[in-house]
């Protein structure tokens, strides 16, 4: 096949051991149109794997640095759009993110901007796809039939110590709720804040925000700290800190940036691992369809412990572990797509694609099925969350990786072979 050609040829390429002969054909393989997506996802992944390009087929190189024109314009897009995206008020939390992350992020684009001119960097390559075949490619693979459109954004309900509810996203802004001597205010940029007017000599009643499928929240905790609550998460929470310690309950994922309590640290409890900070930011994906729970640090340092299992960690580190694994297995992750959920993106990187359809149930409300062998089968690329459903898939297709079969709210997916 050529699919298989065209990686062994890349591999000798990268080796040096290639002949002429085959230096040859490489050339032509990577100028034919229909090895685009293969060609542009094989590169992404070998150079994510820091394997670089060099001069010595000044050809191929010219090829090579085609490909790389092609996704630059698309990454240029990307932020355009994404600049854009942000001044949306669904996107206020974003905006206030605090400006440390912010240079972080800058480091990062600096980094990969730097890498890029030497034919090295994974995410612009990958993205490149992105552009040729969303913005000028042929028509779309996927069914007619769409997936019903959910209304996404800004959404959550509070449950207060006494049982009821308020939809946060139908409250205005003010007060919406007292507990004991802690107001519980709606800001105008739709984030939610506790005030306490003074200490409360009542036993702890604790508060719960949720958000469903397709919703994010963001709230300042009684002690300063903020969350972003991702799609069907959930935080329960004192509405005073009391005791030497500040502990919450998550459920789902959510980013957190911690006040800093010398003398009080902050827990945060999942379904098995605890995660100990004084002053931080960081990320928990703990969503109970996942088979691990994964901390991500992005500043300051934290425990994580799960039975007998402990460690502490460093900042670009993150730390997961399954459910009945007595060690963490620590890694450095892409930070980006990480945080992608947060900056109102999708973002995958060699990401597999039973992965990437979770993400799609928990932010479109869709149920998925699978058909066939999906193993191995790993895609790159982005879009806003802001998108259709259907825009995103008919992306995903373009891959030629796979194909999706959409009956109402039910998304079918196979390998592309069998459709």
């Amino acid at each position: 096949m050529l699919h298989d050609e065209l990686k062994d040829l890349l591999e000798k390429y990268l080796d040096n051991r290639i002949t002429p002969e085959e230096t040859r054909r490489l050339q032509a393989l990577m100028q034919t149109d229909r090895n685009g997506p293969a060609l542009e996802e094989m590169i992404a992944a070998i150079l994510a794997e820091d394997r670089y390009t060099d001069a010595a087929h000044p050809d191929l190189q010219q090829a090579f640095n085609k490909v790389m024109e092609t996704a630059a314009l698309r990454q240029a897009l990307t932020r355009k759009d994404h600049d854009e995206d942000t001044n949306d008020s669904a996107q206020q939390p974003v905006q206030e993110a605090d400006n440390r992350y912010h240079i972080s992020r800058k480091k990062i684009r600096t980094f990969y901007k730097t890498m890029a001119a030497a034919a090295a960097v994974a995410f612009i390559l990958a993205a490149g796809y992105t552009w040729r075949y969303y913005y000028v490619g042929p028509a779309p693979l996927v069914s007619k039939k769409t997936v019903s459109p959910i209304s996404t954004g800004n959404k959550a309900e509070l449950i207060l110590a006494d049982g009821s509810t308020i939809v946060l996203d139908n409250a205005g802004t003010g007060t919406v709720g007292k507990q004991g001597n802690t107001r519980i205010i709606k800001l105008d940029s739709g984030r939610l804040a506790y005030h306490a007017a003074g200490s409360n000599s009542t036993a702890p009643e604790y508060n719960t925000i949720r958000t469903p499928k397709g919703g994010q929240y963001q709230v300042v905790l009684p002690d300063g700290s903020q969350v972003w609550l991702n799609a069907a998460s959930s935080l329960t929470f004192p509405v005073v800190f009391a005791g030497s310690n500040r502990t919450v309950r998550l459920t789902g994922e959510a980013y957190f940036e911690i006040a800093r309590q010398a003398a009080k640290p902050f827990i945060v409890q999942t379904s098995g691992v605890q995660v100990k900070v004084l002053g931080t930011h960081f990320n928990v994906m703990a969503y109970t369809d996942e088979a691990r729970v994964k901390t991500t640090l992005l500043e300051g340092a934290v425990s994580v412990t799960q039975g007998a299992a402990t460690t502490m960690m460093k900042p670009g580190q993150q730390a997961s572990i399954a459910e009945k694994e007595d060690h963490f297995l620590i890694t450095r992750p892409d930070m980006e797509e990480v945080m992608a959920w947060k900056e109102g993106q999708f973002r995958f990187r060699k990401t597999d694609i039973t992965v990437i359809m979770r993400q799609i149930a928990r932010w479109y409300d869709v149920d998925i099925e699978y058909e066939g062998d999906l193993s191995g089968i790993q895609l790159f690329g982005s879009m806003t969350r802001k998108e259709n459903v259907t825009q995103l898939l008919e992306l995903l297709e373009q891959t030629g990786r796979v194909h999706f079969i959409v009956k109402g709210n039910r998304i079918t997916v196979m390998p592309a072979t069998m459709k």
